[in-house]
């Protein structure tokens, strides 16, 4: 069954609008976008539409110094350094803790929004986890990184995994966090499994793609998620969620 990811992320921004306009909430985001990322560009997009949907405020910048100014400033509830970040960018300054939104910094109040978003849609479906076999695959520092984490108890595919397959179908539960085509094939999976796809590339002409074919795993997993449409509007609802959660600390 395909999830309906943007159903789900509905719902959520319109518990949150009603949250702010009934506590009288000014949520303030600033995001720090240094180069010039497509899929950067493109999910701050995102970001920008959940926020004006909600009635929080988005403040962008491309100074990575402004990371202090935002920090210290009170009217500022949430931090945002977008990743990923140029290779040659060295000297990254940390995300004050109770504006870390993203969930990066070590010891953040706040859970990465991705987890939340996969927590999330397990739960929609009726997922319970206990004694599934958990695979992730990837292990990025902003998805397949922090999924993992989160799952202490699943397994870890990446490019240097030996004998992946094997691994992968032996999964109750498949998160795939890579961005490629066809990171996960019919072939892998077992009958029923729940797919969840996280990563994400674009084809030849511009469309938004995941790491499998949707037409060629719909008969075998009982819950999958497409993209687009699945796990990206939940990921950017989780994460106005943790900034309404970050307007109520710093106050």
């Amino acid at each position: 069954m395909r999830i309906d990811g943007k159903a789900i992320a509905e719902r959520i921004l319109n518990d949150l609008a009603k949250e702010i306009a009934t506590r009288k909430l000014q949520p303030t985001l600033a995001v720090i976008l240094v180069g010039d990322n497509p899929a950067s560009l493109a999910y701050i997009k995102q970001k920008q539409k959940a926020a004006e949907r909600i009635g929080a405020k988005i403040i962008l910048s491309n100074d990575i110094s402004d990371t202090k100014k935002f920090n210290d400033d009170p009217s500022i509830h949430g931090l945002i350094i977008q990743r990923p970040l140029p290779k040659n960018l060295n000297d990254i300054p940390p995300v004050k803790l109770t504006k870390d939104v993203d969930g990066f910094e070590k010891n953040s109040p706040f859970t990465v929004p991705v987890v939340l978003a996969v927590q999330t849609i397990l739960k929609e479906i009726g997922t319970d986890i206990a004694n599934k076999h958990i695979v992730v695959i990837g292990r990025g520092e902003t998805a397949g990184g922090p999924i993992a984490q989160y799952f202490k108890t699943s397994r870890v595919v990446h490019s240097e995994t030996p004998n992946p397959k094997e691994i992968i179908r032996e999964g109750d539960i498949i998160v795939s966090c890579v961005g490629k085509e066809r990171v996960v094939t019919k072939d892998m999976l077992k009958p029923g499994v729940v797919l969840i796809g996280v990563g994400i590339w674009r084809d030849s002409e511009g469309k938004l793609r995941g790491d499998y074919d949707e037409e060629e795993i719909k008969d075998i997993a009982s819950f999958y998620t497409p993209t687009p449409g699945g796990v990206g509007p939940v990921n950017v609802a989780c994460l106005m969620q943790n900034l309404v959660k970050a307007c109520t600390i710093n106050v």
